[in-house]
């Protein structure tokens, strides 16, 4: 466990042999087992593993595409997520490998409770109830404030190293950093800006695709659906199955019961941009998995309020760590870092509506919200679409490139 707590990074350089395995020889079947490593380890790129420690004591593997001296940028996953999501497409259409081709220093988080990268405590494992006591909330105050503290350690060490960065204006090139997040990210973010504000200096920019926050009357699934969910939650929790969907158990349940996964796919996901690949996102071992029961309780508590508050543990202990009866709002208003927002339009929880409010409630910081140009478009689409190259990733790195260079045009689609 020792090497795990260090703050130097493991710098892993590989070279893909003919006989080797690779992405394009390997059968798409056993593409669908391949972690976040193996896609790495399959491709003529250099990569790093960079062991963190949060302020609570998980232990996260974050994997860096290295571009020395270039613009961080940090992608964030999503609920039930991992840095898979951002390479599993391969590197013609993955955004991580886009983004490193396009010569940015690209660092992949995995938050806790993600296999295999987030499953490490210094003093938990991860089949005990404690490990898994935790929301978004611990992903934006513990999670997202050692990683990128981390990755300001290790950039601004090579920026000495290179005898550069000893100004006020190096400081903050290397402390700043671009995030671009999934679904929950945001929420993640959100958390992270209002519990830590000094993170409003260090992130230049956040994009956010299928952003969450608000979900009263802004979702197209209704209680019937949020019944059940918990209903499979607790069932879990009773036979002490602390994390909800391990790994492979969506490729295993809908392998058996196709019909029922189309079925919550399209209500809970939304109908997708081909939807005879509607269960795709669902063959992958990892790229679908974890949670814990806190994560799904404390969404459902933001459905239910209609505003964005923090984990409701119940009167007698809200009193102990909030001081009040009720869980309190986390005040958003202090969040100034620019954001832009994507929406697909067919997207069941990240709906249209869900992102607009978002952006009226945001508008001092909201740059830019923005279509996804397909007419069926859902949550999943955002990683796994045929098009995620044309429709999402293209447009993605246009934006923060126009953005970073000061020529942003002010567009709500």
């Amino acid at each position: 466990m020792g090497g795990l707590g260090c703050i130097g990074a493991i710098k892993v350089m590989l070279i893909v042999c003919a006989i080797g395995r690779n992405a394009h020889s390997s059968p798409p079947e056993s593409r669908y087992k391949w972690t976040t490593m193996d896609w790495l380890e399959a491709q003529n790129v250099s990569h790093e593993v960079h062991n963190v420690t949060t302020a609570d004591g998980y232990q996260l593997q974050v994997q860096r595409l290295p571009r020395l001296g270039a613009k961080p940028v940090l992608l964030v996953h999503g609920l039930l997520g991992s840095s898979l999501g951002w390479v599993c497409m391969g590197p013609e259409r993955s955004l991580a490998f886009q983004l490193h081709h396009r010569k940015y220093d690209v660092w992949l988080a995995n938050l806790r409770g993600v296999a295999p990268y987030g499953r490490q405590h210094i003093d938990l494992t991860d089949v005990m109830v404690e490990f898994w006591r935790f929301s978004f909330h611990e992903h934006g105050a513990y999670d997202l404030p050692a990683i990128i503290d981390h990755m300001a350690k290790v950039t601004g060490g090579e920026q000495l190293q290179r005898g550069e960065g000893s100004g006020a204006d190096g400081e903050e090139m290397h402390h700043q950093v671009v995030l671009i997040g999934h679904s929950q990210a945001f929420n993640a973010f959100l958390v992270l800006c209002a519990v830590h504000p000094r993170f409003n200096q260090r992130i230049q920019l956040i994009q956010a695709l299928a952003p969450l926050a608000r979900l009263h009357r802004q979702v197209r699934f209704d209680s019937f659906q949020v019944r059940h969910l918990m209903k499979f939650v607790k069932k879990r929790q009773k036979a002490n199955k602390f994390e909800i969907f391990p790994p492979g158990y969506f490729r295993k349940t809908c392998q058996a019961k196709r019909d029922l996964c189309e079925y919550y796919a399209k209500q809970l996901a939304g109908s997708a941009q081909n939807n005879k690949k509607l269960l795709e996102a669902f063959n992958y071992e990892y790229l679908l998995q974890g949670g814990s029961p806190r994560e799904i309780k404390h969404l459902q508590q933001i459905w239910k309020s209609g505003d964005f508050i923090s984990y409701d543990f119940g009167t007698a202990e809200n009193m102990q760590v909030y001081h009040s009866v009720e869980a309190i709002s986390y005040n958003i208003s202090q969040v100034t870092v620019p954001i832009i927002l994507y929406f697909g339009e067919t997207d069941a929880i990240a709906t249209p509506e869900g992102v607009h409010a978002i952006y009226a409630r945001m508008l001092k910081s909201v740059k830019s919200v923005q279509r996804i140009n397909s007419k069926k478009f859902n949550h999943l689409d955002f990683l796994i679409s045929g098009d995620v190259k044309s429709l999402v990733n293209d447009k993605l790195i246009e934006q923060m490139e126009q953005f970073l260079e000061g020529r942003l045009p002010y567009v709500i689609e």
